[in-house]
């Protein structure tokens, strides 16, 4: 692939990121990225195809990014308490930035199992969890901490992070609030949902 071409496809993608994390997946529009691209629906669909294919490819980075990002902090010599802060935080920053990510990711769990599990495979993760069981474990025995595992922790915290953007329109509707609020509340619980697990587990 030549410069221009390249230049071309990071232009569409940088323009498609924008749109899709205002708009979402359903609501953008092949128009809409083209328009922000400075370029023509015949020139984007050359690229890519469809906008579904252009949705998978903004999906495979900002999966990637955040697989990356808990991998950093889960890994790291962070105490306990902080890195439940930095997970939480994480997820939450993510999810406020492309709120359509969770679905899309259960979607192709659904459809292409195999290129999201891919994705989880390029990282150690067994790796990194014996890491993180060592550490709880040392801290239980400290008496800090109550007895868990490494993977209840983490399901703990990504339930409490995640859920709330799966069932978004739900929550929107429920509550009465505009996206607006919806993002106020996200914000606001990130220290509410870090000190709920670490409540859960401190002795």
């Amino acid at each position: 692939m030549n410069k221009t071409a390249a230049n071309t496809e990071e232009e569409i993608l940088k323009a498609a990121e924008n749109v899709f994390k205002r708009k979402g997946y359903d609501g953008a529009s092949v128009q809409d990225i083209a328009t922000k691209a400075g370029t023509t629906k015949s020139m984007l669909n050359y690229y890519f195809r469809s906008k579904e294919k252009l949705f998978f490819e903004i999906f495979h980075r900002e999966f990637v990014t955040l697989i990356s990002g808990l991998v950093t902090f889960v890994s790291s010599n962070l105490p306990i308490k902080e890195k439940i802060e930095k997970i939480v935080e994480l997820d939450t920053e993510r999810l406020l930035q492309f709120s359509d990510l969770p679905i899309f990711i259960l979607n192709e769990i659904n459809r292409n199992p195999e290129i999201v599990f891919k994705n989880i495979e390029s990282f150690p993760i067994q790796q990194i969890l014996m890491g993180l069981t060592q550490q709880l474990n040392a801290e239980f025995e400290k008496g800090v901490i109550k007895k868990i595992s490494a993977q209840e922790l983490l399901l703990n915290i990504q339930s409490l992070t995640i859920f709330p953007f799966i069932g978004k329109p739900m929550v929107m509707k429920m509550f009465s609030i505009d996206e607006n609020a919806f993002k106020l509340m996200m914000e606001n619980r990130k220290k509410e949902v870090a000190d709920l697990i670490w409540n859960s587990i401190k002795q």
